[in-house]
């Protein structure tokens, strides 16, 4: 296990300095100077560890990985560091974890990647948004201002949506498949996310641990292995549990420029809980037509503070809970002012009266008394409102799968709930039944995205997070079907802003 002095290009990777005020990149602001994070916290350790043999760490379940796992001995010693010598920092990244666990989770399953990718965000910046590398990697998953160009993240004076984590999310998904569609191989691009695909691709055909890498990809890898190892199981390797709840907040507009304590101040809150909001905005300042994140419950004081019309519900809003002792599916409705049937449709809940303590809800906020007004979409009675123009749009028929719900299906296919509910006569979003057809009205090809041709063909853009296999089930068709009627090979990527033409009568 030699991997603690290990250099290529003259780089070493146990000589990471510990602070970096001082020669911090002159492109960013003394804001955004802080101490390493991730596996930079880890180089003090290496280099005596180097010299220890490690003893023989408890066997893991392998069943329960997505992403395969090395077993070799340079795995076993990123374990013995983060148990013994990093436990400290090892234990921080887990009381951090269930910050933003759920999101992320959420956005990998939804793109069809692994949900063990998560402890790349883990190992990368120990779930700090705010981190910073030398190398100019940033956020939680460290992108660099190329990635952010490429996948479409704002990078400006005022805005670093690289510390965005959800945005930052689906811009590594996107990373993600897109080295996975070139290398092939899981733990190949583990190595390229953190060495980039060029350094992996000279390699050749060597395996994986014995290629030759910038000094700390090779590692990167095996602690990414070992925190997925011990973040199975903590308790068998002398840690707590998961820790944190997570980041929950609803949006208001920005109409001027305010510093985070004026806002702060205006609203009788903590500066640092607008901070942890809003870990993108550079300075701390929100300028105008930025949607700046308050806690939950608060957009009505804001409104009230900045003068502005109070805002109406948000019909396809989520956010997410995680379950306490003494829980019950009523206590956590009254909480959020959500119905509890909303709860268990979204959450596909079998067993309502069998809660697990620290399982991760998801909220459906479209008819909370929180962020709705008396008239909120969950209580209005459908209006009689005539089809859209056939001229302009065309009707087709969802079959409603388990699991749906109208805030899904809204966001599907880029329509209101309000209409949905109006097209089909539903009294309150909760009036799905699986097995039963929704008739949506969606823009032909000459409208917005979305659109559907005479014959029948609907013209789908794509959107940030999509898979083939999703957008073909969500349709009724066959990936086949799209591929061949989009020209697309196993191997070609889908983007966000693709525009595919499905057609049901191919399939």
């Amino acid at each position: 296990m030699g991997f603690a002095a290990e250099t290529v290009e003259g780089q070493d990777f146990a000589t990471e300095p510990a602070v970096r005020d001082a020669d911090a990149a002159p492109d960013t602001y003394l804001e955004e100077q802080t101490g390493p994070a991730g596996i930079s916290q880890l180089a003090p350790f290496l280099e005596e560890f180097d010299r220890v043999e490690a003893p023989e760490p408890p066997w893991p379940d392998f069943g329960r990985f997505d992403v395969p796992i090395s077993y070799n001995d340079r795995v076993k010693g990123a374990i013995h560091v983060l148990r013994n010598d990093a436990s400290g920092i090892f234990a921080g990244w887990l009381g951090r974890t269930n910050r933003y666990r759920a999101m992320i989770l959420s956005i990998l399953s939804r793109s069809g990647l692994p949900g063990d990718l998560v402890y790349v965000a883990m190992v990368e910046s120990g779930f700090d948004p705010r981190a910073r590398s030398r190398e100019g990697g940033a956020g939680l998953w460290q992108l660099t201002p190329a990635d952010a160009e490429r996948y479409g993240l704002t990078l400006n004076d005022d805005v670093d949506e690289r510390y965005d984590p959800e945005k930052s999310t689906r811009a590594a998904a996107s990373r993600f498949k897109d080295l996975y569609l070139e290398l092939g191989s899981w733990d190949l691009v583990l190595a390229a996310h953190h060495a980039g695909p060029e350094p992996v691709r000279h390699a050749g055909d060597l395996s994986l641990w014995r290629m030759r890498l910038p000094g700390r990809s090779i590692p990167f890898v095996a602690f990414v292995m070992a925190s997925a190892i011990i973040s199975k199981s903590p308790e068998v390797y002398g840690f707590e549990p998961l820790g944190g709840l997570p980041v929950i907040h609803e949006s208001v507009p920005v109409q001027r420029a305010m510093l985070l304590e004026e806002v702060a101040e205006g609203m009788k809150i903590q500066v640092e809980k607008l901070r942890e909001l809003n870990p993108e905005l550079r300075r701390w300042r929100a300028v105008p037509g930025f949607d700046l994140n308050v806690p939950l419950g608060t957009k009505r004081n804001y409104a009230a503070w900045a003068g502005i019309e109070p805002p109406g519900p948000d019909p396809s809003a989520m956010t997410f809970y995680r379950v306490r002792r003494g829980d019950t599916l009523g206590r956590i409705s009254r909480r959020f002012g959500v119905r509890t049937g909303d709860i268990i449709s979204e959450n596909n809940i079998r067993r309502p009266n069998r809660l697990r303590i620290g399982q991760v809800l998801a909220i459906p906020l479209y008819g909370s008394s929180i962020r709705s007004s008396n008239q909120s979409i969950a209580n209005r009675r459908p209006r009689d409102v005539p089809p859209p123009d056939p001229a302009t749009h065309q009707a087709i028929s969802y079959r409603i799968r388990r699991g749906d719900t109208l805030a899904r299906i809204s966001r599907r296919y880029g329509v209101s709930m309000a209409n949905l509910q109006d097209w089909n006569k539903l009294n309150n979003p909760g009036d799905i039944i699986a097995g039963r057809s929704l008739t949506i009205y969606v823009p032909r090809p000459s409208g917005a995205a979305g659109g559907a041709s005479a014959s029948g063909a609907i013209i789908y853009t794509v959107k940030p997070g999509d898979t083939l296999w999703e957008i073909a089930r969500t349709h009724n068709v066959t990936v086949s079907s799209l591929r061949r009627m989009n020209g697309l090979d196993r191997r070609t990527a889908i983007h966000p802003g693709d525009r595919l033409r499905i057609d049901p009568s191919d399939s």
